[in-house]
């Protein structure tokens, strides 16, 4: 795909020569190459989208020709400035000015191609005439389990008009889903009832094909065609789109229809069409099938029913294959092991559980044949055959903005089945140079942007789907296994298996492709090139001893490996292009990461090696504020750092320890105005210059004004036992939505202060406060979900207001020692609005679980679905 190699040969371009923070300064002479290189690069981009947004794309010769100069082009440069930064010889000056020449003239070469080749040519056909397919094929008994049942039930029922809405009004119904979730299935079964056949006078069912073109004339040629018992190919030449129209309207006027528009791949189809079909007051219905959230949200502003289809239950998954195929009783249990597996692996996909089904019915029974199917579905993907399945998904994928595209093969550099942490998958995102500046916003959200429309056309999974911003993400197994097609076809992933590549020599991985995966899974396979670099290096769930010393990466995630057990080794030194790096354990080469790699957009220490528990807190030196690029630097507690003496603009998150010595009044949270995400914890430790004195058996903490960090959305504050905390002034960020203060042990009143934020959701307060009586004031917690208290000291809790804790769906106490009941804590809001869902005690009185109980049975009765769970020391009450 030429797209990703020229997006990724252009950030380059911007980042080291024309970014405000660049490195390499080029002297006038060498800027006219490089300005004709960026004039060339930019008319090609213009080219692949010109041609991509046709619905088509540049024939594979030209595609491969533009993907191979771009990363030709891009390693070649890299190699000079590589010279440059290490050697810093002027010989490398000269290399490099000659290297940008001899791009900008394979470019226009490119160009040439372009230019003197005509469009029919140069664009796979997609235009000519398109075979819509005006009646369902029913070759099958429909088998339906599940929640689609309910939808079966309730959408015959209202195209009877006997449900919920009046029976005359005519009414549009919109159904959306991913491929092979059930959507034709259902309209198939409803279509074919034999009360809704005789229901309507007229019934049309009309398939648009993946590759519909927008020609409205035939659409509509087509539907009424559909209509008639008799061909109308005389009738209905030569006329134009408003002819057509008319005839359509005329033809459903004064009549009870019921349409079927299946797989309806934009919204411009329907306001093309919408007008043509007549309310009569007679019962008419319209439905609408559809692979894109986003387009039937977009209809269901017309309509009055709109669904998005989810996934199977594991029960009903079973249900459906078991429908489809029978186990029989006389085979042995590894049989049904075999099937349960395959299933499972299915992820509540109708149309996969059906093939799966399928397969395994057309063999011979034995293990060993089932064994091979079993690797052959799971290896390839099980709907990898299904012509129809995988013409869908390469419709959507070619449909998708480049930007867009490129985001989506990236879940390959995970293993299948992976729930991947949304923010780490942007913060990957944006340090690759996908995701493209849009007027004023952060990178971070328009890579959630990016999420979201991923998430509409339905490539993408989350569990929070309302929310802007997911915890966590996925793709099923077959969308898996058709970006891993995909991404190695064009070269750009390698996903090797790290037991089998023992004996491997380093040269075969170091030139293999753009995104190397190690892996330790006994069904992930390796395909090798030889045509390119790797850029990212992901090493997932080994113990991979070999470190290949990738001189060109940009990303190195090790967050999940065993590999750094000689981390010190690493030579990171080397690695000048590095933008992201993570790492599991323990890591004293800081210095050679900040000196050598300015380029660094992503730090981050993350997991606990068990051999390190117990050893000293590192301080790393202050040079690390000189990364230019910062804008995620996660430390853990592991490692100390000293506030910066500068701003620090782009940082969006911080994570770390600081020595307690800082108590005097210096102002620097101020100094990270685009702050997002802050997590300190200062350690009580000996510094230098400290003689271990009062100073650091009783610290004095002055904590800064929050409130200045107006883009604050989640805060952790954690202080040693026995320090004294002092907030200068009393006030936190009104955008904060995530609080825990731990030992801060301030005075209870600046829970009032926190009560009033007004988008505040988890707060967590362990010995964050003193004083007996916790007084909730009126409109206080407005947003608040989850709360997690510990307090030695917290007698009684009471509220001056009717409402408290409107919101709260969680509330965990711990070591309440001192708490002598729940019957007055403010919590009757929330449970009498059927919000709180638990109450969890760990180490309170006996007296407290006595009263929790009580408390619930007042509300609720017994046994009732409503009434919140009450968990003692892990046991449910």
């Amino acid at each position: 795909m030429g797209c990703v190699a020229l997006s990724s040969l252009m950030t380059t371009i911007e980042l080291e020569f024309l970014h405000p923070n660049h490195r390499v300064s080029l002297v006038d002479d060498d800027e006219k190459p490089l300005k004709s290189v960026l004039e060339k690069l930019s008319s090609l981009e213009a080219f692949l989208k010109k041609e991509y947004s046709k619905g088509g794309a540049p024939t594979p010769d030209l595609q491969i020709k533009i993907r191979d100069f771009a990363l030709k082009a891009e390693d070649a440069i890299e190699i000079q400035l590589t010279n440059i930064l290490q050697q810093k010889a002027d010989e490398g000056e000269l290399q490099l000015h000659q290297t940008l020449q001899q791009v900008a003239k394979d470019a226009d070469e490119l160009l040439n191609i372009i230019n003197n080749t005509e469009v029919e040519d140069i664009i796979a056909a997609s235009g000519g005439s398109i075979s819509l397919q005006c009646s369902p094929q029913f070759d099958e008994d429909i088998i339906m389990v599940g929640y689609v049942n309910c939808y079966f039930e309730f959408l015959r029922g209202e195209l009877l008009g006997n449900k919920h809405f009046s029976d005359s009004t005519r009414m549009v119904f919109s159904i959306a889903g991913v491929p092979g979730i059930g959507k034709t299935t259902l309209c198939k079964k409803v279509y074919t009832d034999n009360a809704v056949v005789s229901h309507f006078d007229i019934q049309a069912w009309i398939t648009i094909p993946p590759t519909y073109n927008g020609n409205v004339q035939q659409l509509l040629c087509h539907l009424l065609q559909s209509m008639s018992p008799t061909p109308l190919n005389h009738m209905l030449q030569g006329s134009t789109v408003s002819q057509l129209k008319d005839q359509l309207h005329k033809h459903l006027k004064c009549k009870r229809y019921f349409i079927v528009l299946d797989d309806v791949p934009n919204t411009l189809l329907w306001d093309d069409i919408h007008q043509c079909f007549p309310d009569d007051s007679n019962g008419s219905r319209i439905l609408l099938t559809t692979l894109f959230t986003d387009v039937a949200k977009y209809i269901s502003k017309h309509c009055d029913f709109f669904e998005s289809i989810p996934y199977l239950t594991d029960y009903e998954s079973w249900d459906l294959f078991t429908q489809r195929f029978s186990l029989k009783q006389h085979m042995a249990p590894k049989f049904e092991e075999i099937a349960k597996h395959l299933v499972e692996e299915c992820r509540g996909l109708p149309r996969s559980i059906v093939t799966v089904a399928d397969r395994l019915s057309k063999c011979n029974y034995t293990l060993k044949e089932w064994k091979k199917i079993e690797k052959e579905l799971l290896s390839l993907g099980i709907l990898h055959r299904d012509t129809k399945h995988s013409s869908k998904l390469t419709h959507i994928y070619s449909r998708l903005p480049q930007h867009l595209k490129v985001c989506f093969l990236y879940f390959v550099v995970f293993p299948k089945h992976s729930e991947i942490n949304a923010k780490r998958l942007i913060k990957l995102w944006v340090a690759e140079g996908f995701v493209k500046p849009m007027r004023c916003l952060p990178l971070e959200d328009i890579g959630y942007m990016y999420l979201k429309a991923l998430r509409s056309r339905g490539l993408v999974r989350t569990k929070d789907e309302y929310y802007f911003r997911p915890k966590t993400c996925e793709i099923h197994i077959d969308m898996h296994s058709f970006c891993v097609r995909e991404a190695q076809k064009e070269g750009l992933l390698c996903a090797a298996n790290t037991q089998q590549c023992i004996g491997w020599s380093s040269d075969i991985l170091a030139n293999s492709c753009r995104w190397l995966s190690l892996r330790s899974h006994s069904l992930d396979y390796h395909v090798l090139f030889s045509s390119n670099i790797p850029r990212s290096l992901f090493v997932f769930q080994g113990r991979f001893e070999k470190f290949i010393p990738f001189k060109h990466l940009r990303i190195l995630d090790l967050s999940e490996s065993l590999i750094l057990k000689r981390v010190s080794l690493l030579p990171l030194r080397n690695l000048v292009f590095l933008r992201y790096l993570s790492i599991p354990q323990r890591f004293e080469s800081f210095d050679e990461v900040v000196s050598s790699n300015s380029n660094l957009q992503t730090l981050i220490v993350s997991g606990i090696d068990e051999s390190t528990l117990e050893a000293r807190t590192l301080h790393l030196p202050s040079k690390i504020w000189e990364l230019q690029h910062l804008r995620h630097l996660k430390l853990g507690d592991m490692y100390m750092i000293n506030p910066p003496n500068m701003v620090k603009e782009h940082l969006q998150t911080l994570v770390c320890a600081m020595p307690i010595h800082f108590r005097k009044k210096e102002v620097y949270y101020c100094r990270f105005p685009s702050i997002r995400k802050l997590q300190v914890e200062y350690k009580d430790i000996l510094v230098p210059g400290c003689s271990g004195g009062q100073c650091c058996r009783n610290p004095v903490i002055i904590l800064e004004n929050f409130e200045d960090l107006v883009r604050l959305e989640t805060l952790t504050v954690m202080v040693p036992v026995g320090s004294i905390t002092l907030l200068e002034r009393l006030g936190f960020p009104a955008k904060l939505k995530e609080l825990r203060l731990s030992g801060t042990n301030f005075p209870v009143k600046v829970l009032t202060v926190i009560g009033q934020l007004p988008k505040l959701k988890v707060l967590k307060l362990e010995n964050a406060f003193y004083g007996r009586v916790w007084e909730v004031v009126e409109g206080g917690f407005p947003k608040l979900t989850k709360l997690e208290v510990e307090s030695t000291s917290l007698e009684r809790w009471v509220a001056n207001t009717t409402h408290p804790f409107p919101n709260l769906e969680y509330i965990f106490l711990k070591r309440c020692y001192s708490l002598i009941s729940l019957q007055n804590i403010p919590l009757l809001s929330a449970i009498m609005h059927r919000r709180l869902g638990s109450i969890k005690l760990e180490q309170c009185p006996h007296s407290v679980a006595i009263s929790a109980e009580r408390y619930k049975e007042e509300v609720w009765p017994r046994n009732s679905i409503w009434a919140p769970d009450v968990i003692v020391d892990g046991k449910a009450l």
